[in-house]
């Protein structure tokens, strides 16, 4: 009996001094005993505690170098599963800024962005402030999470007693990921991030890729690709990520609105981006407004800018379709002869695309069927022009002579609606953040024809600007 009730006193003890021994604190991270150093391709360096694959640092649980299980254990907290993360979005870094001060949590994993263009280079560089050495990762911003370690753009970027960094050769214009993670999940840690660009510096990029999307098209010498006038080529030029939509020259607005989204998705995948910007000329800032609100792609786009587009529907069209009283045949003639309908199928179209565009269409259904959403940012600009009298009138304060091929149209929204750019009103074009007039009427926009726009406007330097604004408010 004494024998057993020392078997029942001793069993305890014996145990409370193994558990013990299991909840010893871990070594200090980064000490001698376990740190590592490694390189990764030309150009890249880091120091401490690093995969020597494309893997994340894990966790056996089992006593190994780099588990943080006792720590766990000693606080009664639950074991992080490294597959499974709590991954923390934490914003985005413009080139030439850094990150100080940041707070990696327990079981979790950061995600920052940062953008840089093609034909550049930039160092991101790692500093480990305060408990596990972390390791980082750059991927292309659509690669799944779990994906990311395995398809990683540079070697891992380790910090442990020393800052560790990456030379990024930037492969395409765009929005990149920067994933950061504990060796040790268990544990905590502090971390600094510092992101400079050392070559091709001149080069410029948005976060996401412009898509232009035109709108009426067919008259001579404007064709979908050739549209905005020499903009494409520009924006290559200097290193902005961007597409053009290629629509049906005329029709109505859902139907080219189901041919953007496929475009958008296109995109997407060419780009490996999250987002598009979406700008758009005339009939074309209704379809990136359809393609937003009707097709629900709120999520896959930034910013959405308009361009002379008619939100409150224009005047000549409602003429045109006998939706207002005047000469039909007379306005329907000159807008088919517009834009080039000969046939009975492309007079069909354009039909259906004046009725998509007139203010009975627009005011009554469109608007209230497309409701801004708020995950996306609309901005619109519009142009002013005005016939010989206006332009010659010191007192109108015009500068620009409204080109022949819509004169007519003007006079009649003059007449009936105000002031305009010779197809939409300025009042009409005005839609989110209204940012102001060209001096430019509607071909001038995207300077047509062939390049040769009003003296005083340049449609390059317009759109260079334009995109410019979308990269300086992070789209």
């Amino acid at each position: 009996m004494k024998g057993r009730r020392l078997a029942r006193i001793a069993l305890p003890l014996i145990a409370a001094l193994g558990l013990a021994v299991a909840c010893s604190d871990p070594a200090a991270p980064g000490g001698s005993d376990t740190a590592t150093t490694s390189s990764g391709p030309a150009g890249s360096t880091s120091s401490g505690a690093v995969p020597t694959t494309g893997t994340p640092p894990t966790t056996t649980g089992d006593g190994e170098s780099g588990s943080g299980s006792g720590d766990a254990s000693s606080t009664g907290a639950a074991a992080c599963d490294p597959a499974q993360l709590a991954l923390a979005e934490r914003g985005f870094i413009p080139r030439g800024e850094g990150r100080p001060g940041n707070l990696l949590e327990r079981c979790g994993e950061d995600r920052w962005y940062f953008a840089a263009p093609s034909e550049s280079t930039v160092e991101v560089k790692l500093t480990r402030t305060d408990g596990a050495a972390i390791t980082a990762a750059i991927a292309y911003p659509d690669e799944l999470p779990a994906e990311v370690w395995g398809a990683a753009l540079t070697a891992p970027i380790a910090s442990a007693d020393a800052p560790g960094s990456a030379i990024f050769a930037v492969p395409r214009s765009g929005e990149f990921a920067l994933h950061v993670r504990s060796d040790e999940p268990e544990l905590g840690a502090g971390y600094d991030l510092e992101i400079r660009c050392i070559l091709g510096c001149e080069r410029e990029t948005t976060r996401f890729p412009v898509l232009l999307v035109h709108g009426w098209t067919g008259f001579e010498n404007i064709g979908p690709l050739t549209y905005f006038y020499g903009v494409a080529k520009m924006l290559a030029e200097l290193g902005f990520p961007h597409e053009v939509a290629v629509l049906d020259p005329y029709n109505h607005t859902e139907i080219r609105a189901a041919q953007l989204v496929a475009q958008i998705d296109e995109t997407l995948a060419t780009w490996r981006a999250r987002k598009v910007d979406l700008l758009g000329h005339s009939q074309g800032g209704i379809d990136s407004r359809c393609a937003v609100s009707t097709f629900g792609y709120g999520d896959r786009v930034s910013a959405l800018m308009t361009i002379a587009s008619p939100h409150r529907g224009t005047y000549v069209t409602d003429l045109a379709l006998g939706l207002a009283p005047g000469a039909v045949e007379v306005v329907v003639g000159a807008l088919l002869n517009f834009v080039g309908a000969v046939t009975a199928q492309q007079k069909s179209d354009a039909l259906a695309s004046f009725y998509s565009l007139s203010e009975k269409h627009m005011i009554e259904e469109f608007n209230p069927a497309n409701p801004d959403d708020p995950r996306v940012k609309y901005i619109s600009y519009t142009g002013r022009t005005c016939n010989a009298a206006g332009f010659l009138n010191p007192n109108n304060d015009c500068q620009d002579l409204v080109d022949p091929l819509i004169g007519f149209s003007h006079d009649i929204l003059a007449l009936n609606r105000g002031v305009n750019d010779g197809l939409v009103t300025v009042e009409s074009a005005k839609w989110g953040d209204y940012r102001g007039e060209m001096i430019a009427d509607h071909i001038d926009e995207v300077g047509q024809i062939l390049g040769v726009t009003d003296p005083k406007f340049d449609h390059l330097e317009f759109y260079r600007d334009r995109v410019r604004e979308l990269a300086a408010e992070q789209h």
